[in-house]
């Protein structure tokens, strides 16, 4: 039984390392078998094309420009959030009726919409500030002296926006194959190796190929673990 492949875990670079160590393992050990290399034929050519697409979305220069605007964006929702929670304690009623009022509108909205994906932040954000632009809560905002803080959070939402369209428009006349693409090729490549190689230990031909297995799931188990400690964990801090 092949080990699973924790795939979320993994950046392309380290699938296509973990591919090739397969690849090796199993073109050296099995030439000439059949079953084996109709697997490995298809596998070696999108690894050819996972090295070419390798850092393909990190490297093109409008993609900082698209994750600043997005921090800022965000950095708007959650300061201008927090300031909404915090009124909830003063002992000020006006203040905290105005935060009250505003603070359903933030949960309506989703209160963690910052963690949500970018398109679907975008439409979430695009709702919120329309709640909030109406006459009542424009004056809950003013109570709190907060409609400066909206309006740059509209803007911010507008600036992620060109940006992320401004990419989308350099993209589309670059034919490099993206690393997402080149992941998911990748990576149906390598599902295709589990029921081949258990076929062939049930048959437990060619000789070897059990222990080839068992250094296979050695790699795997040794990358996951590897993939996980050192996967990216992007979090906000808010205030409490």
């Amino acid at each position: 039984m092949i080990k699973e492949i924790f795939y979320s875990y993994f950046s392309l670079a380290r699938l296509h390392a973990l591919a090739k160590k397969i690849k090796e393992l199993l073109a050296t050990k099995f030439p000439d078998q059949l079953m084996i290399a109709a697997v490995l034929a298809p596998l070696e050519a999108r690894m050819a094309v996972a090295l070419q697409a390798i850092g393909s979305s990190t490297k093109n220069p409008l993609t900082k420009d698209v994750r600043q605007a997005d921090k800022d964006r965000d950095d708007s929702y959650i300061s201008l959030k927090n300031h909404v929670r915090a009124g909830l304690r003063r002992r000020n009623a006006d203040y905290r009726t105005a935060c009250e009022a505003l603070w359903v509108v933030f949960e309506k909205n989703n209160s963690k919409l910052y963690q949500l994906a970018d398109e679907d932040e975008t439409s979430a954000i695009d709702s919120l500030v329309a709640d909030l632009k109406t006459a009542e809560n424009q004056a809950h905002l003013a109570t709190i002296n907060a409609v400066g803080w909206l309006a740059e959070l509209d803007a911010d939402n507008l600036a992620f926006s060109d940006a992320s369209a401004n990419r989308s428009a350099a993209r589309s006349t670059d034919n490099t194959v993206d690393d997402k693409k080149a992941f998911a090729d990748l990576k149906a490549s390598l599902e295709l190796l589990p029921s081949v190689l258990t076929s062939l230990c049930l048959m437990n031909d060619p000789a070897g190929i059990q222990e080839a297995v068992a250094e296979i799931n050695q790699y795997i188990s040794e990358d996951n673990a590897a993939a996980k400690q050192s996967s990216p964990r992007d979090t906000i801090t808010e205030g409490v």
